[in-house]
This record gives C-alpha cells, structure tokens and sequence, in this order.
C-alpha cells in the first residue's frame, strides 16, 4: 500500500508540473497577441486625417538602445504643443530607396502618412502626453 502511495504521489506531482508548463506557455503566447507589430490593430490613421509627421533612423546610442534600428515616426499634435506621438515603422519594406539615406541617423525627412497602431510590448514610463506605438503604414508621402 506504501508502494502505490509513492506511485500516486509522483504521478500528481508530475500531473501538476506538466499543467503548470502549459498554463504558462500559453499565458505566454496570449501576450503576444497584445502588443507588437504582429497584435491586433488598436487604432488607425486614416489617409483622410492628412497628418504630417517626422521620420528618421533611431540608431543605438550607450544613453538610449530603445527599439534602436528602426525608423520612427514622430508627430506633434498642432493643437498641443507637449503631445508627441512616436511610432515605430513595422513594414519598412513599404519604405523607399530615398529613405535609406536616414540610416546616417542624423536626418529627418517631412512624410504625411496613414496606417495602424499597435501596442509595444516594451512599454516605456513617460508623461501622459507623450505616446510609443507600432505603425504598420498604409501611406507614407515624403513632402
């Protein structure tokens, strides 16, 4: 009776491991969903709101290594002067030849531009007025 005690006993142990591996792993999964530019969309830019923005090349510098290598957009919101939305392109594939020269990190060019914005999944703590976001473009216009 001791014997298929120790049986059972490894046996729920084990059960439970395995349960707690996949509970886990798909919690794990389930926030991938939530951020990044693979997640569902949580806003869009529509081409009708004829924003203009900033774009440059983020390259990685000792003080900021912050979604380095990747272009970003930055826009500033005309009607508040402190709301500065950031987004990081996705698809820079949509991006042109002309925007290679932004790679020096040392350039901006003026785009007007539409698209969707996902969450990041490395959220950065800064004022309320100031956004980080995913774009994936729908548009992009160098002015």
């Amino acid at each position: 009776m001791n014997l298929s005690w120790k049986t059972l006993k490894k046996f729920l142990n084990t059960l439970i491991l395995v349960s707690l591996v996949f509970t886990f792993s798909c919690i794990e999964n389930e926030s991938g969903k939530d951020c990044g530019c693979y997640s569902e969309t949580t806003r869009t830019i529509p081409e009708s709101a004829n924003l203009i923005g900033k774009i440059s090349y983020k390259i990685k510098t000792n003080d900021n290594g912050y979604y380095s290598n990747r272009y970003w957009i930055v826009y500033i919101d005309p009607n508040c002067s402190n709301c500065v939305h950031s987004m990081i392109v996705c698809n820079e594939d949509i991006l042109d030849e002309e925007f290679e020269v932004l790679k020096n990190g040392e350039t901006y060019f003026e785009v007007s531009f539409a698209g969707k914005l996902k969450n990041v999944c490395n959220r950065i703590y800064s004022p309320a007025d100031y956004t980080y976001e995913h774009i994936t473009l729908t548009k992009i216009e160098k002015q």
